[in-house]
Formats: structure tokens, sequence, C-alpha cells
């Protein structure tokens, strides 16, 4: 799929302009991080000298990840490969107008202090602490986005969805046309309720470590 050929009404969802901040909370492949890699393509094409940062835990998972997407929706496309250069040594993606988009990690709050952008996506956002989240967001001038695995309730939950401009989009395999019947399949027949409960319908759970509760 390319940048155009989209869940559409994910995408829709993630483009409302009277909206700030984003949470996008879903269970396994419901196709979250790759719809908000689109929306953050199309906005660094469309607008000149755009800066958008996509964080991560590490830089190891945004590698397979978020910028493993970035560069699947760039490399299908013959156009876009003309208005786009990435640069492995340092993360980012630069465009013909001037946008970039970095891919980046902060070892604490101090660290996030560096640098202000347009746009920031907190791609798995309970692996990031609300310290360095708090200190990126007031750094950010128009919109952010999160997305996550809610496998446990964290700050996001209790610092960002109920505040004003927030919207939360709760997603699970079944909207992604994307899939296979197999992949659909080997995610509804996960057979512990509490895995089940969060990967298959993205609802928030109580998963600590690799404890179950029914073994």
């Amino acid at each position: 799929m390319d940048l155009f050929e989209c869940n559409e009404e994910l995408f829709e969802a993630n483009c409302d302009p009277s909206v700030r901040v984003y949470v996008n909370q879903g269970g396994t492949s419901s196709g979250k991080t790759y719809c908000i890699m689109q929306r953050l393509i199309a906005i660094a094409l469309s607008e000149p000298r755009a800066i958008i940062t996509v964080v991560g835990q590490d830089l190891p998972n945004l590698k397979v990840g978020a910028l493993r997407d970035m560069k699947t929706i760039t490399g299908g496309s013959d156009w876009m490969q003309r208005f786009v250069k990435f640069n492995d040594s340092t993360s980012t993606m630069t465009m013909m107008n001037g946008s970039i988009i970095e891919f980046k990690s902060y070892a604490n709050a101090q660290d996030a202090k560096s640098g202000k952008r347009d746009y920031l996506f907190v791609n798995e956002a309970n692996g990031v602490t609300y310290a360095i989240y708090w200190q990126l967001a007031i750094r950010t001038r128009k919109k952010v986005w999160l997305d996550y695995n809610p496998s446990a309730r964290f700050w996001a939950h209790d610092e960002v969805i109920n505040t004003k401009g927030t919207r939360l989009i709760i997603t699970d395999h079944r909207g992604n046309p994307f899939l296979t019947e197999e992949e659909h399949a080997r995610i509804e027949t996960i057979t512990d309720k509490e895995l089940w409960e969060v990967y298959a319908r993205g609802k928030t759970g109580k998963i600590s470590g690799l404890v179950l509760t029914n073994w």
C-alpha cells in the first residue's frame, strides 16, 4: 500500500482540524502507526520547511516500527522517491520543499528540552516517560500524535486523554482492510482473555510483564 492507499476512516480521524493531540490506542495490527506515518508524510510534502519529530523509547524500536513504515510508504512510490532523501546516519528524511521528518529518542526530560518542532509523533508512547513527553509537547507548535498498545494504564490515560483539544481513537485489527484472513484469525484466536482484550480489541488491560492470570 502506498501513501494514498490507506485506511480512509482512520486517516480522516487523525486529520480533524479542531484537534491538537490525537491519542491512537489500539490492538496489534490495527494500522495506527502506519496511518499516522502516512499522515505525517502527507504534511511534510504539503507544508514547506515543516519540522516533524518522531519519538520512540529508543532507535532500535523505531527502526522496526515507525521508521520501517516510513521507508515502506516512500519506497513503494516511484514519484515519492524523487522528492525525498533519507539519511541513515542521522535517521532523518528530507523533502525537496525543505520539510524534515526526524526520528529520535531521549534519555531524560533534560535531553528532551533541546529543539522545537511543528509536529510530534510519540510512537509506542507507553515506552516513553511523561516528563519526556511533556517537554516535547510544550515545544511543539501545531499537532501531536500518540500511539500505543494499551497493555496497562499509563500517563496518557491520566494526563492527556481528558484534556481539551484531545481526541481518543480506539482501533483494532478488524478495521484494517490490508490484513489477510489468516492474520485476522491469528489475532482473534488469542486464548488468554486479558491478552485478547488488549491485542484483539484495543482495550486497556492490566498485563504485567509476562505473567498471565489464567495460566
